[in-house]
């Protein structure tokens, strides 16, 4: 019989300021379908460019995990946020996080987990508001012990899909980011996990502004961390990525960092890109929000 291997990665930097937080689970994935892209949507980005920018109304505040290894759990409730916005056109309160890293036992809380386990905690169990269950790990880079009301919860996830196949082994430099752009314009925000460069000249802890750069492989075994895609510039002079990450808003462009587009899969960025859809479990639920948000637009040349 053979054995699933599930590999945990460090989850502090060298400068011991970043936590990540990537532990892939093999047995999560089985059965997990990936969208298809049609081609001519592809081709249309390669043909005419995009440019979307969902950061501008479709996420909630910038959030910050910490020095807990946490960032499935951010990147896993930031898709369930925009998706909740795409969905209502009402953008949600901040949803909890800190149920996942202590409620869902597949995971591993601080230690590390995997988006796709927490969708599949979220299908059973919704989530609650982070004003009901707040963030306390990200403090003490603890887990805490599961406190959460059954009774108390606004959303769920209904299904969650890759929006192109994953890279899970091996060199991943050949992934087609064109179609993850097209995907990115036709669904929302992704849910992806990467390589932010620990250990290498392109280490993201480093990072600052503008368009990243330095050497930050796409190698299926450097995935180390887990964060939100939320926009893509292919008419730009230097083609990027937008990417929001969950190490507070000081860190980087007030909490995002561009990543180049269409060099060899830079960062892994089209490694490991999950759609995630979900719901409000009633009416109330939603009107409760607070957040009312307009109408998503966005351009593409």
């Amino acid at each position: 019989m053979r054995s699933l291997v599930v590999v945990a990665f460090c989850f502090i930097t060298a400068t011991g300021k970043y936590s990540r937080g990537y532990k892939r689970n093999a047995v999560s994935r089985i059965g997990m379908r990936t969208i298809e892209i049609a081609q001519e949507e592809i081709d249309q980005v390669l043909s005419d460019g995009v440019v979307v920018d969902w950061s501008v109304n479709a996420t909630t505040a910038i959030k910050d995990q910490g020095s807990c290894g946490s960032c499935w759990a951010f990147s896993t409730i930031e898709g369930v946020e925009s998706s909740l916005f795409l969905q209502s056109g009402v953008l949600p309160e901040s949803l909890s996080t800190e149920e996942l890293v202590d409620c869902d036992k597949v995971d591993a809380g601080c230690n590390g987990g995997d988006i796709p386990t927490a969708c599949r905690y979220l299908e059973r169990k919704n989530v609650d508001t982070d004003a009901d269950y707040p963030d306390k790990s990200s403090k003490s880079g603890r887990t805490q012990s599961c406190s959460w009301d059954s009774g108390e919860y606004v959303a769920a996830v209904t299904s969650y899909s890759f929006a192109i196949p994953e890279c899970s082994q091996g060199d991943c430099s050949n992934q087609d980011e064109y179609a993850l752009a097209a995907a990115l314009k036709k669904y929302g925000p992704l849910s992806i996990c990467v390589n932010s460069g620990e250990d290498q000249t392109g280490d993201w802890a480093k990072y600052t502004s503008g368009i990243a750069s330095g050497n930050c492989k796409a190698k299926a075994h450097l995935i180390d961390h887990c964060v939100q895609l939320v926009g893509v510039d292919t008419t730009a002079s230097e083609p990027f990525w937008k990417v929001r990450n969950s190490w507070g808003s000081s860190w980087g462009e007030d909490g995002f960092i561009r990543l180049p587009f269409g060099q060899d899969n830079y960062c892994c960025v089209a490694c490991e890109a999950v759609i995630i859809e979900a719901t409000y479990t009633s009416t109330a639920d939603m009107e409760k929000q607070t957040q009312k948000a307009p109408v998503i637009t966005f351009s593409s040349t």
